[in-house]
């Protein structure tokens, strides 16, 4: 049974691609394919596909090489059969809220709502995650109000962002939360993962979800998430 950090890692992905029009179901499996095949491209949600037309269309370039399964599915093993190699794993999290639960907003983070800022957001992403972000990739969640993008200022100048989902279970998701490298262990990533807790108490979840890099793991474990799955990430 798919955990709910990953389902819902899968639900933002596929919001994602259909609010920028670059999603599409075929074969068994989900596609986002954004600008020149960058973030957030990428094979997901795999159900009995055929491996061999999967490996073929990836090799003819028609489709993105990364896939995205979570641990524990047997498609991993057909991966690796014809030749997948695992690039990445990452740990989906679960924080369980309480009523007592409370975080603080701060005044130096600002929801974004126009092209600029969204410009500003791609550029911090880009150098925090180390790979181009395109802002036509996310220009789509700009409308409507399941997902609401910040920045974050430190001495007046944009060096964070953060993006929160509200899925269709009304649970929350924090994604892409990164920090400018030089503006790294000043508790800039914190105080954007707070405000975004924050926004899904307003939102009136009970369950936050997020998937873990490396970086951030020990900012999500000192908040309280407990682990829920892992995601792993293959390619050819």
């Amino acid at each position: 049974m798919k955990s709910k950090a990953i389902a819902h890692q899968f639900e933002f992905w596929k919001y994602l691609g259909k609010a920028g029009n670059y999603f599409w179901s075929d074969g068994g499996y989900y596609t986002i394919s954004a600008k020149n095949f960058t973030w957030p491209s990428r094979i997901f949600n795999l159900i009995n596909p055929d491996v061999g037309l999967l490996k073929e269309k990836i090799k003819l370039k028609l489709i993105p090489h990364s896939i995205a399964v979570e641990d524990g599915n047997c498609i991993g093993d057909e991966l690796k059969n014809e030749g997948f190699s695992t690039k990445s794993i990452v740990d989906g999290m679960t924080l369980l809220l309480k009523p007592s639960s409370s975080f603080l907003a701060s005044t130096h983070i600002v929801r974004i709502s126009n092209q600029e800022e969204l410009k500003v957001f791609a550029s911090i992403a880009s150098e925090a995650f180390g790979y181009t972000i395109y802002p036509s990739s996310l220009s789509g969640l700009l409308v409507g109000n399941r997902a609401k993008l910040f920045i974050g200022s430190y001495k007046d100048k944009f060096v964070s962002c953060g993006i929160l989902f509200l899925d269709s279970n009304n649970d929350c998701g924090l994604h892409m939360i990164g920090t400018r490298k030089g503006f790294r262990g000043l508790g800039i990533g914190k105080m954007m993962t707070e405000h975004l807790l924050n926004q899904a108490i307003k939102n009136k979840s009970k369950e936050i979800h997020l998937v873990a890099s490396k970086l951030g793991l020990p900012i999500y474990n000192s908040l309280g998430f407990q682990k829920r799955g892992y995601l792993k990430s293959y390619i050819i």
